[in-house]
């Protein structure tokens, strides 16, 4: 094969092998971790790439997260899946195919190795410690902020090369970018400094400054001042970007005090799970969703981290002259994994898969090259000819074989992803008392019917641990579709204590309360979460319901206003503006609020009904229209199986209007007969009335 054909054929073999593992993920679901709040639940993305959406995206500090181009990434599928998972999960494996093929390149450019670049890539494409990253809708921001990463790695390499203030200025909108899709990236303006020493060899030490160096043509040595002050601005991106994300998530409470998690602690987790990533990375093995924060190690687990973590890292320093990849893929890991290793503890895990997505790179690199020139070494210092010959096929051999190895343990490793049972009942198997796993095993068991099981599971969550406010309010909503409201109740009310930032929780406890008749203390629940999240519409509209069973319908018509301003596809707010427009006699705008309502979703029964029943029975004979009508009545009584005298009445009550009295009268008789049977009484002397003002062959008008 010719050499210049080799990288194509690489690219190609890295994009089948990676389409083909990933293949099954396009069957696979949402999870219902962090995906809700993302994805299913996020209103925000029904805008679109519009200026709406763009807006929205750079000013929230939504999920507690500035991260403007992971929205804007989501709008952009659901322009063109809605809410089908397919095209999501789609998404993320094109982006980690790209993150595979743009590693090979940049690998291949800075050091001219070919096949070793090219087993770093497939390792990475291929590892089963990846498939969190990409099999994760919530996690499209490591394939996503890796994509840019890479990006400004190669842009990098162009400015190194041949300088230049414009190739300057793209180094640092693409690493903008990657911050923006996810801040871990705050460590790359260190990676590249990296670069500069090996295998750029940019740095004065290695060669004459200025004059073009041995170890990588393209790109000539600098100074010391010169290499520091191209990363002032990147360090100074990186460090807005750090302070920004740390105010956010303190804000949101995701980072827990050191009273909760002392700095002891902390620092021999971090200690632990840097040596447990590489254990995971060589040998991958049960794989986790979630791995616990232990309150403490045993100090057995302790003391052999340090000390192999000791021994590579000595490695590096004897090795950095005559094995500087070593140096590189060392110092590589240890810094990526900085943000994310749990000094700065965020959530509950004590490391995650997906925290390995870029840091993995530097390990590779060490074993890809590493091993290259310890099979080299060995066979050379080999004096038989036979086995001299190996040096030519045993590292392919070698290479082969791991990466099927690694691509069987991917396509295991997927299958748990394809639903949230599967996962997190796995989760349960290698870690039982998981708090996280149970409790989102309880919430899958109830979501999919399953309520007995569902409430036994979430019962053990919160016997286990009485302070998770999560566990409780999945309890709750379980109890709660049970019809046990009383109990659901008490559940929240205990959620609320733990945390009383939960607005959801606070907005299903004002449901109970609607439910009860009590739109005092609804609107009491409702006005607290507002303090929490002012741009919340679905509380807004709740609000609204509140206020409008207590007459106030102004204000009532001011909260549906505000949800639809935030969220103008809301449909039960638009439907809601329109009840509330309508009982103020606000005919015109009830009208235009409805049809905007049906636009929305053509087959609401009870929208269909009431415009129905404004066109047939208004005062106004320019509003009326009853041959529309009856068309609006029809479908809605279609849709309810003529079963509801309300929806029946209407249709007689259309008839009427067009002065097809005979079907009037039919529809009216059996709306009266329905609301017999049904023991609706006042319905039945209504339909009652209305049959007699039919039969005299005259129509209803309000």
């Amino acid at each position: 094969m010719r050499e210049d054909r080799k990288p194509l054929v690489i690219c190609i073999a890295l994009t089948l092998g990676t389409l083909l593992l990933y293949a099954p993920v396009l069957f696979f679901d949402f999870i219902n971790w962090d995906d809700p709040n993302y994805v299913i639940g996020n209103f925000h993305l029904h805008d679109g790439l519009g200026w709406r959406g763009l807006a929205w995206s750079f000013q929230t500090a939504y999920g507690s997260h500035w991260i403007p181009l992971l929205w804007l990434s989501y709008m952009l599928d659901y322009q063109f899946y809605a809410l089908n998972p397919a095209g999501y999960h789609a998404s993320n494996v094109l982006l980690h195919l790209a993150n595979a093929v743009l590693l090979f390149l940049i690998l291949r450019r800075m050091t001219g190795a070919l096949w070793r670049s090219a087993m770093v890539a497939a390792l990475f494409a291929w590892h089963p410690m990846h498939v969190e990253s990409v099999a994760w809708i919530a996690e499209r921001k490591d394939v996503l902020s890796t994509f840019f990463c890479l990006l400004t790695i190669w842009a990098f390499l162009n400015y190194a090369g041949k300088g230049g203030v414009g190739r300057y200025v793209l180094v640092l909108l693409l690493f903008a970018c990657g911050l923006m899709a996810k801040p871990m990236l705050v460590t790359l303006p260190f990676v590249l400094l990296l670069l500069d020493w090996w295998p750029l060899r940019r740095f004065p030490s290695e060669t004459r400054a200025g004059t073009m160096n041995p170890g990588n043509r393209s790109c000539p040595a600098k100074t010391w001042r010169q290499l520091i002050l191209e990363k002032v601005p990147l360090l100074l991106l990186a460090a807005g970007g750090s302070l920004v994300t740390a105010v956010l998530q303190m804000r949101g409470g995701a980072i827990p005090s050191l009273a909760e998690v002392p700095l002891q602690s902390r620092l021999l987790n971090a200690v632990v799970s840097y040596w447990r990533y590489i254990e995971k990375i060589i040998w991958p093995v049960d794989l986790s969703v979630i791995y616990p924060l232990r309150p403490a190690w045993p100090w057995r687990d302790i003391v052999t981290a340090m000390i192999l973590l000791a021994a590579i890292s000595a490695g590096a320093v004897c090795f950095r002259k005559r094995r500087p990849y070593w140096t590189l893929g060392w110092l590589w890991y240890l810094g990526t994994l900085v943000p994310v290793i749990g000094l700065v503890q965020v959530g509950a895990q004590a490391m995650a898969d997906r925290y390995a997505y870029i840091p993995s790179i530097g390990l590779f690199i060490m074993i890809c090259w590493g091993a290259f020139d310890g099979v080299q070494i060995g066979v050379r210092r080999l004096d038989h000819q036979i086995l001299q010959s190996l040096d030519q096929w045993v590292p392919g051999t070698l290479c082969l074989a791991t990466l099927l190895l690694c691509g069987w343990a991917t396509s295991h490793q997927l299958m748990y992803w394809r639903d949230s049972g599967t996962l997190f009942s796995r989760a349960l198997a290698l870690y039982p008392d998981n708090r996280t796993a149970l409790t989102s095993y309880g919430l899958f068991l109830y979501e999919h019917g399953s309520l007995p099981e569902a409430i036994l599971e979430l019962r053990r969550d919160v016997q286990l641990f009485p302070q998770d406010p999560l566990g409780h309010a999945f309890l709750g909503d379980a109890l709660y579709s049970k019809g046990e409201r009383d109990a659901a109740a008490a559940e929240f009310r205990i959620a609320l204590q733990l945390k009383p930032d939960l607005t959801v929780v606070r907005y299903n406890l004002g449901s109970i309360f609607l439910d009860k008749n009590l739109p005092g203390e609804a609107a009491a629940q409702c006005a607290i979460a507002l303090q929490y999240a002012p741009d919340n519409a679905g509380i807004h509209c709740l609000l609204g319901k509140a206020l409008s069973m207590q007459g106030r319908l102004d204000e009532a018509r001011e909260q549906f206003s505000e949800a639809l301003r935030l969220i103008p596809q809301f449909l039960d707010a638009r439907y809601q503006l329109a009840l509330t427009l309508a009982l103020q006699h606000k005919t015109t705008e009830a009208v235009a609020q409805y049809r905007m309502a049906l636009s929305l979703q053509s087959d609401m029964p009870e929208a269909l009904n009431n415009l129905a029943w404004i066109l047939a029975t208004d005062p106004h004979a320019a509003i009326r229209n009853g041959a529309e009508a009856v068309q609006l009545a029809r479908r809605a009584c279609t849709l309810t199986r003529n079963t509801v005298p309300l929806m029946m009445a209407t249709l007689a009550a259309a008839y009427a209007e067009t002065g097809h009295f005979d079907e009037a009268i039919a529809c009216a008789q059996q709306a009266h007969d329905l609301a017999v049977a049904q023991g609706r009484s006042q319905a039945a002397v209504k339909n009652a009335e209305l049959l007699e003002l039919f039969r005299s062959h005259h129509a209803y008008h309000q």
